[in-house]
């Protein structure tokens, strides 16, 4: 079941959208809405807001269920609480929540509700920011990059596989990434040796996602590159592929570390040209 954290704001508004979109073609078909009140709307507000949500949802024939929860308090971790007190853990449940629509000390993520949801690893969560909201939560051009973790990438199949019918491409990236110092004296030879490797790791699983997600294999791109910079070429790649979504796992050595505003995974969320979801499974 597809729930979102809706915090009443219109960056919440465009991130629901993907809420919706994703219980479209979830086996439940419905939507629960938790909204965590802290007081920052008029009651009268949020219940416009959900009414014009479940309308919506009507017309995609989804079943909405709303809930307004209270906070231990303002801060992060009286939020996380209330949301992670609401949601049941396991696979079966998908949270979605968004990202900060601006950097602010020092980055999207880092410090957020959704970073501590992220890290909890209760049940698969998904944090989007969104850089293009007239998608309507409806992206068709995919790219996934991939980091060699076989169950988080199968994760993230799993929810692409929610976006159904309307996946017309997926490109698969695989970064070798290196030093700098070496990668400044790299060797054609080696360079070559580094992609055929990375060929090697991605061998098949073009084959694996269109089994699992339902698409035709030629509707799935792999592509190696070698590089110094890992979010660099990410960000490289979803210019160059037109990409409407950049599906990406939360590592678990990233989530570890915290996010800084340094981290991969926070300059692409700085950088990209279009929508990022960072998705992490249990």
């Amino acid at each position: 079941m597809i729930y979102l954290a809706y915090d009443g704001s219109i960056n919440g508004d465009w991130v629901a959208w993907y809420a919706l979109n994703l219980a479209r073609h979830d086996p439940d078909r419905r939507l629960c809405v938790i909204y965590v009140d802290l007081a920052e709307f008029d009651a009268a507000t949020i219940a416009q807001k959900i009414n014009a949500l479940t309308l919506d949802c009507e017309r995609a024939d989804v079943v909405l269920h709303s809930m307004t929860v209270p906070s231990a308090g303002r801060s992060v971790e009286g939020v996380f609480r209330a949301l992670r007190d609401s949601v049941p853990a396991g696979v079966g449940s998908l949270l979605v929540c968004g990202a900060r629509l601006r950097a602010v000390s020092g980055g999207y993520l880092a410090g957020t509700v959704s970073e501590r949801l992220l890290s909890d690893q209760a049940f698969p969560v998904m944090a989007v920011h969104v850089v293009q909201p007239g998608l309507l939560g409806a992206p068709q051009r995919f790219l996934m990059p991939v980091a060699g973790d076989r169950d988080g990438f199968l994760a993230g199949a799993h929810i692409l596989k929610r976006f159904g019918p309307g996946v017309a491409r997926v490109h698969l990236l695989r970064v070798m990434q290196l030093k700098r110092s070496l990668f400044r004296h790299l060797q054609k030879d080696r360079a070559e040796s580094l992609r055929y490797k990375g060929w090697l790791a991605l061998q098949g699983l073009d084959e694996e996602l269109s089994a699992l997600v339902g698409i035709a294999a030629d509707m799935i791109d792999i592509h190696v590159t070698v590089s110094d910079d890992w979010a660099q070429d990410v960000i490289i790649a979803a210019g160059r592929h037109k990409s409407h979504l950049i599906l990406m796992e939360a590592a678990r050595h990233d989530l570890g570390a915290g996010y800084l505003y340094g981290s991969a995974i926070e300059v692409v969320l700085r950088n990209a040209p279009c929508d990022v979801a960072i998705y992490r499974g249990v």
